[in-house]
């Protein structure tokens, strides 16, 4: 089965694992495109998804962008999904397994 990629938001990732190199000084623009190999207008559309739909935003004071708060709640989200089947799978381990 061939996978189909979506060169679009293929880059927008791209950008956006660079963007999670450095939180706290961000990246200039030109700083993302050379990461990324992407031209610096490519890159200025792609943050701007990325700041419209809250996975990255501006340093107060630089200007320079980083990768929001977001992706931290992500993660938490994902954190208590893996302990919410933890917790699921040692429910079913305990009833399989009474006596």
């Amino acid at each position: 089965m061939s996978k189909t990629i979506i060169n679009a938001s293929a880059k927008t990732l791209q950008v956006l694992d660079v963007l999670g190199r450095n939180f706290a000084g961000g990246f200039s623009n030109g700083e993302l495109a050379k990461a990324t190999g992407l031209s610096a207008s490519q890159v200025t559309r792609h943050v701007a998804t990325l700041e419209a739909r809250g996975f990255a935003e501006r340093v107060p004071d630089t200007d320079r962008i980083r990768m929001s708060h977001r992706m931290a709640q992500v993660a938490v989200q994902l954190l208590n999904s893996l302990d919410n089947a933890a917790a699921r799978a040692e429910e079913s381990k305990q009833r399989l397994t009474r006596t």
